[in-house]
This record gives structure tokens, sequence and C-alpha cells, in this order.
């Protein structure tokens, strides 16, 4: 029963030799955890911000007619689009202040109505709701952040109006 009792004798090698410390996991998967979450909220918070102001970045502007296709990509001349004689008419195309939009492709009687409406922004797309209850689509065409062209299809064409 004396040997029972012994304790072994540690050797030099082993004496030397560092004893293992056990990681603790927990803390650093909770660490990771919170940094990821972390992470996500910034994204979620630029992506907001960024839709926010392409909300606004129509606002209070003028956009004005340059150029028109036919729906096979044929450019045409503006005034065929308008059936006017002069060379130097522009269509506009007028945003406010909230999300209300007017809409003037040839001459004629600003009281008709039909070319005001409301719009909500999509993307690369404007979807545009006019008081006379048509809705329509508009493309984007965008450089850097912001919107550099706006087509806007009108009978059988596109018709590109430009930032004035």
């Amino acid at each position: 029963m004396a040997k029972a009792n012994k304790k072994k004798k540690m050797s030099a090698r082993e004496k030397q030799r560092p004893s293992k410390k056990r990681i603790h996991l927990k803390p650093i998967i909770a660490a990771v955890i919170a940094a990821l979450l972390v992470a996500a909220l910034v994204v979620f918070i630029v992506i907001r911000t960024n839709e926010d102001s392409a909300k606004h970045v129509l606002r209070n502007t003028t956009w004005v007619s340059q150029t028109a296709k036919t729906a096979s990509g044929d450019e045409v001349d503006i005034r065929e689009v308008y059936n006017v004689k002069y060379s130097n008419y522009q269509g506009t195309l007028s945003f406010d202040g909230e999300n209300g939009f007017e809409l003037w492709l040839h001459p004629s009687d600003i009281s008709d109505g039909t070319h005001k409406g409301s719009y909500e922004l999509d993307g690369d797309k404007l979807k545009a709701s006019f008081d006379g209850g048509t809705d329509a689509e508009f493309s984007l065409t965008r450089n850097d952040g912001g919107i550099v062209r706006i087509d806007v299809p009108y009978d059988n064409y596109v018709v590109s109006f430009f930032s004035q």
C-alpha cells in the first residue's frame, strides 16, 4: 500500500514543456457575432441613407429633351416626335419639392392636366402615375451615383431628357 501513495516524479523534459492553456471559445464567438451584427447595421444604415438621398435627387430639378429614338433604337428628329415645324423646341420634365412632376412633350394647352402626376423611384426606374389615371415607367441612366438621363416612352418613341 505504500507504493500507491507515491507521486510520479517529473522528468526534466516534462518540466520544460509549457502547460497548454485552455482556449475559451464562448467569448470569441460572442465577439465575432457582435462584430458581424455591428457590420450589418452599418451596411443597413449606409444603404438606407443612399436610398433616401436617391429619393430626393430629382426634387426641384428641370430636364429638357434632346434626343429621341424609335422602338427599334433608330434615332429620329425630335421635331417628328413633337409634330412641330421649328427645330429648337424642347420638351420639359420638371420635378417639384415633393414627389410630383410635369411632363410637356409638345405645345399644348397647359391646363389639360394629363401631363402631371406623382412618381416613385425604384432603382433605375421611375414609376410615374399621371393624374389622368395612367401609369408609365421611365428608365434612369446613372453615372457616379447621379442621374444623367431619363428616358420617357412616348407613342412609338423613347425621348431622352437631360438635366438643365
